[in-house]
């Protein structure tokens, strides 16, 4: 090897060893950098993943109170059919048809509007209307409705 060809090789490492730190640092640099970044991506990604599941559990909450009502309604319906079913059965076993009515309507005619006015009465009560409230939430109602109600100053 020539002298000059020895200095070409020496200049070369010296500059590479003299430029390694800072080279070594801007190398470094940038994937602690990329792993910030996706670092935080990841905790936003959490962050709305976290969200999305509570909101789903809230939902789910909100449709299992849903559901017991509509049970509540249901077995409502179920009891109050059978009320309906028992009074038909009851009319039909007096022979209470208008029919039947006819021969006996000068002889009794209020006590027979009093008893047929009885039964409508307990029709309509056993009746499940669009507005009918679970037994639980009608319940709730009537005990707050009973609590006496006081104003301000504690007087009723």
């Amino acid at each position: 090897m020539t002298f000059l060809s020895k200095l070409v090789v020496m200049s070369s490492a010296l500059a590479v060893i003299s430029g390694a730190p800072v080279y070594a640092q801007t190398a470094a640099k940038a994937p602690v950098q990329a792993a910030t970044a996706q670092i935080a991506q990841l905790q936003a990604d959490l962050h709305q993943q976290t969200t999305v599941a509570q909101n789903a559990r809230q939902e789910v909450e909100r449709l299992r109170a849903e559901l017991t009502l509509k049970d509540e309604l249901i077995a409502l319906g179920v009891q109050r059919n059978a009320e309906l079913y028992a009074i038909a059965s009851e009319i039909a076993d007096k022979g209470l048809s208008k029919r039947s009515l006819e021969p006996f309507v000068q002889a009794s005619r209020v006590k027979m509007e009093n008893l047929k006015q009885s039964y409508e009465d307990r029709l309509r009560e056993a009746r499940v209307y669009d507005t009918t409230l679970a037994p639980s939430v009608q319940a709730r109602m009537e005990q707050d409705l009973a609590k006496p109600k006081t104003d301000g100053a504690g007087t009723q």
